[in-house]
């Protein structure tokens, strides 16, 4: 089950689950719940993994970083993400785990 939502001005949202401290960088795939699961290398501490999240993604859909925003969880390992709407198709094309 993917959550992608259309969230106007040319923008989609979608709920993200991140787990941080892990050895690489990686993008599992999308979850039960909806939520696409991520590793990324960096503590959560400071917003070191937040910021590593963001150049992950952005690096990942071939977007600037400042195209990437967390709009809710910025403490929490859930958080709901809001990028441009190109990379919508891209988001459907990634497996369920």
């Amino acid at each position: 089950m993917r959550t992608i939502r259309e969230q106007g001005e040319g923008r989609v949202g979608f709920r993200v689950h991140v787990q941080p401290s892990a050895p690489t960088n990686e993008l599992l795939g999308w979850n039960t719940v909806g939520e696409l699961r991520i590793k990324v290398a960096a503590p959560p501490r400071e917003g070191a993994a937040n910021r590593e999240l963001v150049s992950f993604l952005a690096r990942y859909f071939s977007v600037g970083r400042k195209e990437i925003r967390i709009e809710r969880g910025k403490k929490s390992r859930a958080k709901t993400i809001s990028a441009p709407s190109s990379i919508r198709q891209p988001l459907l094309e990634i497996p369920e785990i």
